[in-house]
């Protein structure tokens, strides 16, 4: 009780002359202009971290980002960030500064993440035929509801197999408590299903695996934390029509190793973007003809993806 109170008063007394509230992360707030956005820690915030980093701040400047204080989480500064997602969830997907932030065995030559790398990976529980659990696909969180994960992770799977649960916040599944250093994650997160969409255009026969995809809908909304955050999808034009050949993408997840067995901790790979020039051709040979809509990524020795990464 003390030590709440203490939080509170520090709170108060945040800014000299004027009431701060003590709001969660995630949280609805007002900033000093009146406008609707989101608790969230400073560093996510682009607006506020713009002026803040201005070579010269004015004293309006000033003012204005330490009223835009909203409260603490785990002894860092939170404020009210305003962005073009609605912070009262009419919209429904997050988009910058609500998502895509970081805080700091098919994965071959993949390195160990840290705890909070990837917030938005997910894994997929499945129920087998003889009554065991276990994870054998992942998913990439969108938003508060929903995971987006491949489509053969639901379509494709053995026969008798049902999806279970959905898991967030996970890094060492060989481990009851994820620690890092000095710093310790919460404790992962286990949502029932409340539905399942497949994209109507997937046909598990057609090797090229167009429209893989599918969306998993929870029971019940998920808390953003330090280790469960939304990915940001690529809804702008802008983004849409840009190349990225050359560019370098990542995929993560506790997909086997190079050794061949399941890794515990999730791991990353660094993936080049290649052209549909350079890939189309190799997997022609294999009676696959790609599509301008999908994206090819590879072509490193012993970097790869596979099973146990499908659908992140």
């Amino acid at each position: 009780a003390t030590k709440g109170k203490f939080f509170l008063l520090m709170c108060l007394m945040a800014i000299a002359g004027q009431s701060v509230l003590c709001l969660d992360l995630g949280q609805s707030c007002v900033n000093p202009r009146g406008q609707q956005g989101s608790c969230i820690q400073f560093q996510e915030c682009q607006p506020l971290v713009s002026i803040y980093n201005k070579p010269i701040r004015t004293d309006d400047d000033k003012q204005f980002l330490l009223a835009s204080r909203c409260g603490t989480f785990n002894t860092k500064t939170l404020v009210c960030c305003v962005g073009s997602a609605s912070a009262g969830g009419k919209t429904t997907l997050p988009q910058p500064p609500h998502c895509g932030i970081q805080l700091t065995d098919r994965v071959v030559g993949g390195q160990p993440t840290k705890i909070d790398e990837f917030p938005w990976t997910a894994l997929i529980e499945f129920q087998k035929t003889d009554g065991r659990f276990g994870f054998h696909c992942g998913g990439s969180l969108i938003n508060q509801r929903y995971i987006v994960t491949a489509a053969h992770c639901i379509n494709a799977i053995p026969r008798g197999w049902k999806a279970n649960r959905i898991r967030l916040g996970e890094w060492d599944l060989g481990s009851n408590s994820d620690c890092l250093d000095d710093f310790c994650a919460p404790a992962p997160v286990d949502l029932e299903i409340e539905k399942i969409i497949v994209h109507p255009g997937y046909d598990s026969r057609d090797k090229a695996n167009l429209n893989d995809i599918a969306l998993i809908r929870f029971k019940r909304d998920v808390q953003y934390s330090d280790v469960i955050r939304p990915i940001c999808l690529p809804l702008s034009t802008s983004v849409r029509n840009r190349n990225y050949v050359g560019a370098s993408s990542y995929a993560a997840g506790w997909g086997k190793t190079e050794t061949a067995s399941a890794s515990d901790k999730k791991l990353k790979v660094e993936l080049n973007i290649k052209s549909q020039e350079d890939c189309a051709p190799i997997f022609a040979r294999g009676g696959i003809f790609l599509k301008p809509s999908q994206i090819c990524a590879g072509g490193v020795r012993g970097k790869d993806t596979c099973s146990g990464d499908s659908g992140g």
